[in-house]
């Protein structure tokens, strides 16, 4: 596979990381066969409240040796769209001595980013002629990529087919999927979408591992899934969006770069996440490996259930003691919860396992009593592990008009396995006693 691009985006809602955060990651990404790692970060005021005002020195101190440390390619984007009055000739000289400050530390590449503004009637010529402004000002020094305001989705509309005649051919133009947050981004979409662009390949801004704004109950630790491996055909380039901490971010990002390289990023997350010492904690945030193993208890009896059983048991043992190594305190909720909840998941085993043992009514009654008290509590709890029960995502699309459409896969209810295995527990317990 093939990506001119490939690398990573550092922009998300919340606070920027810190510098060594970025050093550290940028080395882990270059290891791992990245390019590029781009500065975006949406709280960052200078990158977008307060484009205007020019980086101090130690902050372009702080841009320098990200470019010295010699890992990946530093790009740099800037969000100018709040404010910005584009036809007013002194935000254009704004604009470019902003960026001209990072060039001037070597900044490689420029993103223009006019994501997350409220439409308009002639925005997309507005921003085609501003790109192309900046295109002419950058004058071959560096490459350009342009984040439009309609960023997601596969259909022309009235604003991409205004950007798209009006931008230059070598602006590359970012596209998040067919949503927001995706589920799949296949090869046909992207066919799609660059139709619709003037065929043009996309960039690929993925969101995820990203864990901002509605979703920062959740640390997306499992590998990367439903990437089309064709995309690469199709797109020219990729860059992921990772989440708020960084330490965090690198067991998904090293499935990312094994997706980037052309390799299975479920197999490279499973190795990276055994080699850190994060494998258990992993399937606790990911929580398909929970709800497989009590699926399995669930439609199995006999043998089979009794080897379910004992399977899921052993993973609740280790969840209940779960450990974030390397994580610098950056996953503390997330362990709390896990711990909690595997806590939960034992009780319910044990009124499964006194039932298939045939133990007394009472006994199975102070099981099932202890099971409902800490049942009752973990749900309470304000970190998701093991499967949301209520999930907010942003799985969200942009009409012909530029504005948002809510699609199903926003809202994730009653996917948790630990309430499942409750239920499973609390059911068969009731159909023995007749209730």
């Amino acid at each position: 596979m093939t990506w001119a691009i490939r690398g990573l985006i550092e922009g998300f809602y919340g606070p920027p990381w810190q510098l060594q955060e970025r050093l550290a990651v940028m080395e882990a990404c270059h290891r791992w066969g990245m390019t590029h790692y781009v500065y975006a970060p949406k709280d960052d005021p200078k990158h977008r409240e307060s484009w205007r005002e020019p980086y101090d020195r130690d902050e372009l101190l702080d841009f320098e040796r990200l470019v010295a440390a010699d890992t990946l390619r530093v790009g740099f984007a800037i969000s100018p769209g709040l404010s910005i009055a584009y036809d007013d000739p002194a935000d254009h000289a704004a604009l470019f001595a902003k960026i001209d400050q990072v060039l001037a530390v070597g900044i490689d590449l420029v993103c223009l980013a006019l994501d997350d503004i409220p439409p308009r009637p002639g925005l997309g010529q507005a921003h085609a002629e501003l790109g192309s402004r900046l295109l002419e000002h950058l004058a071959g020094r560096v490459g350009l990529v342009l984040v439009p305001t309609e960023y997601t989705g596969t259909e022309p509309t009235p604003y991409l087919e205004a950007l798209a005649s009006g931008l230059p051919a070598e602006v590359a133009v970012a596209w998040t999927g067919p949503t927001v947050v995706c589920d799949t981004i296949t090869a046909e979409q992207a066919r799609r979408r660059a139709a619709a662009v003037g065929d043009r390949p996309p960039l690929v801004w993925d969101n995820y591992p990203v864990n901002d704004a509605i979703m920062d109950d959740r640390l997306f630790l499992g590998p990367l899934r439903g990437r089309d491996p064709h995309l690469s055909t199709v797109c020219g380039g990729y860059l992921a969006n990772p989440m708020i901490q960084a330490r965090a971010s690198l067991l998904p990002l090293a499935s990312v770069a094994a997706f980037l390289r052309g390799e299975d990023p479920e197999a490279t997350w499973r190795a990276e996440a055994d080699e850190r010492g994060l494998r258990v904690l992993a399937e606790i945030c990911d929580g398909v490996h929970p709800r497989a193993l009590v699926a399995a208890v669930a439609r199995s009896d006999g043998a089979a259930r009794h080897q379910a059983v004992t399977e899921l048991r052993a993973w609740l043992d280790d969840a209940a003691r779960v450990e974030a190594p390397g994580l610098g305190g950056e996953a503390d909720p997330w362990v709390a919860q896990g711990r909690r909840e595997a806590e939960v998941g034992r009780a319910a085993l044990a009124v499964l396992e006194g039932l298939a043992a045939g133990d007394a009514l009472h006994t199975l009654t102070e099981r099932s009593m202890l099971l409902l008290y800490l049942w009752r509590d973990v749900r309470r709890g304000t970190a998701t592990v093991m499967g949301p029960r209520l999930g907010l995502r942003p799985v969200l699309d942009q009409g012909c008009d530029g504005g948002w459409r809510f699609r199903p896969g926003c809202v994730e209810e009653d996917a948790n396995a630990i309430d499942a295995l409750a239920r499973l527990a609390l059911g068969e317990l009731a159909a023995v006693t007749g209730g």
